[in-house]
């Protein structure tokens, strides 16, 4: 499948060499714009929605990861590209699928766009899956299962059965009534809207819970939650009015 893909690239000669690799070597990823500035490069991202960026950390203006502040994280696979290593830890910290040091070498780049293949085709397959259970048309909405994508593959789990979801950078980790966590390759905010039809709350930026578990509601200025299996988590205050409204408190 096509790949749209973005380049953030200030220098001429990289930018000549990256351009050259994509059409030699990786022909489906089809260049939608590149940008050399920050806000240039938060524009395009934002106007063409990429399956993959090609981000130079140090570019005109600033860091590449001012650009990456901007816009919505998750939605699109990242390549770190640098003369520099030391902002190697920052870019993986980022969810970057890869990072390659210039000069670019031919077999790096090919690694690094196979990986950014596999992951784009994994994702195309699980919204595929996911739409497909969310229209099977069970009775009880929690009686659903939501397909989770992992490092290695896919965990297939009931709603019913999640406790509530944390948060974890670009990654999203969900804690189970049995105790037991899963790692999703996806942020919180991916989540968000599919789980909001089925009785679940994001109660702070880094928390959606399922409301059927809730125990106690402890008052403050947004307030907790505490859930059956003892969990305290704590309520923004602008999501306070919404919440006790589920509740007609």
């Amino acid at each position: 499948m096509p790949i749209n893909t973005v380049i953030i690239e200030d220098e001429e000669k990289s930018l000549c060499v990256l351009k050259d690799f994509i059409d030699r070597l990786a022909p489906d990823l089809q260049v939608c714009g590149t940008a050399g500035h920050i806000d240039d490069a938060v524009g395009l991202i934002l106007s063409t929605a990429p399956h993959l960026v090609f981000l130079d950390i140090c570019i005109a203006d600033g860091l590449g990861f001012d650009v990456l502040k901007r816009v919505p994280q998750g939605n699109f696979e990242l390549i770190c590209i640098t003369a520099y290593d030391d902002y190697a830890i920052d870019a993986f910290q980022h969810a970057a699928v890869d990072y390659l040091l210039k000069p670019l070498g031919i077999q790096p780049f090919k690694d690094a766009v196979a990986r950014v293949r596999k992951r784009v085709e994994e994702k195309v397959h699980y919204k595929a899956v996911e739409a497909l259970l969310r229209n099977q048309g069970q009775q009880n909405s929690q009686d659903q299962k939501i397909g989770i994508p992992t490092i290695n593959g896919c965990d297939f789990i009931d709603m019913k059965d999640i406790l509530w979801c944390k948060s974890d950078g670009h990654y999203t980790t969900f804690y189970l009534i049995d105790k037991s966590r899963i790692m999703s390759t996806r942020n919180l905010g991916a989540y968000e809207e599919m789980l909001s039809h089925n009785n679940f709350f994001r109660i702070h930026h880094s928390a959606i819970i399922n409301m059927r578990w809730i125990k106690t509601y402890i008052k403050g200025k947004g307030g907790y939650v505490v859930l059956t299996d003892g969990t305290e988590l704590e309520i923004s205050q602008r999501r306070k009015g919404e919440f006790l409204e589920k509740f007609q408190l």
